[in-house]
């Protein structure tokens, strides 16, 4: 939502007979917010581009991104209730984009389950949160209206059951075009045994100079091979700060969802850069198990 002054005042854009496309939407969400800036003084049209633009990074529809252009404007006063009923868009995008508009005094728990309850909302608002929540927008705010927006923004994320950052998000890493990356992960993963799991400590021990030498695991290459393979295929990624987050564990069923796998092998490989034997752990307690069961059946899924 916008701070300033203005919003509210704009004149509702030209309707046309046809629909709109993309760029359309794009022109008519600049010249309604045009002159508007966000908390921090910034043009209120990098926040619409960028939710626009996280909407498509998520895979979302053209629908999802028009809305994600329009998805303050009817809250603002950019635009009223009528122009968007006689718009050329598209019903999903309409029933987004009321979706996500706050009403007066509306409760935060009747705003998200109206979000849960419209297909493909949930995305859009998701793409708004990311962007409100980015630290380097949020730098620029006052220390007291930084964290009030900070607990703001995670409440709101939790009543709407989105993780951070949201699944779409990381799910988006992933390259299922990359077969030969794939076939590699399942190849080496399938031979693996369980004295490939069963990972050795080098080193220790005292120097004639009276130095002590760090125990390091001794990884063989079977076990570097499946999981130099995470990253190949995209599961290992910086969209996921894996040092705010605690590792995902699989449910009482030994078993990860896709994006939590893609956390998961964040974190491992990740971590082993500064704590020697995530990678030996995670190899040992079934870990690396459930995270390359789960990617692969993501990758199956959607051949």
């Amino acid at each position: 939502m916008s701070t300033d002054p203005r919003a509210g005042t704009h004149a509702d854009p030209p309707l046309t007979t046809g629909p709109f496309g993309l760029g359309a939407v794009e022109e008519i969400a600049r010249r309604a917010h045009a002159g508007q800036t966000d908390k921090a003084g910034r043009p209120y049209t990098e926040h619409l581009a960028a939710v626009a633009e996280g909407v498509r990074e998520r895979g979302g529809s053209d629908e999802q991104i028009a809305a994600a252009w329009l998805h303050d404007a009817v809250e603002d006063g950019a635009v009223s209730e009528e122009w968007l009923a006689a718009a050329g868009l598209a019903p999903e995008t309409k029933d987004i984009v009321r979706a996500v508009t706050k009403r007066p005094d509306e409760p935060a728990e009747a705003y998200a389950a109206r979000i849960l309850a419209t297909p493909g909302a949930l995305m859009v608002k998701a793409a708004d949160l990311a962007h409100n929540s980015d630290p380097k927008r949020a730098a620029d705010l006052e220390p007291a209206t930084r964290e009030r927006l900070k607990e703001k923004y995670a409440r709101m994320r939790a009543l709407l059951g989105l993780k951070d950052p949201d699944d779409w998000l990381l799910l988006a890493q992933l390259d299922r075009d990359d077969h030969t990356s794939w076939r590699t992960l399942r190849e080496a993963t399938a031979a693996l045994t369980e004295a490939d799991r069963d990972v050795r400590w080098a080193g220790g021990g005292q120097l004639p100079s009276g130095a002590y030498l760090v125990k390091y695991p001794d990884y063989g290459e079977a076990l570097r091979r499946a999981v130099g393979a995470l990253s190949s295929v995209g599961a290992v990624t910086p969209r996921y700060h894996w040092m705010d987050h605690p590792m995902p564990t699989p449910g009482p069923d030994g078993r990860l969802d896709a994006a939590d796998a893609v956390r998961a092998a964040t974190a491992i490989v990740r971590g082993e850069r500064f704590s020697d034997g995530t990678i030996a752990n995670a190899a040992a307690n079934g870990l690396l198990d459930a995270v390359w069961t789960a990617l692969l059946d993501w990758y199956d899924a959607g051949r």
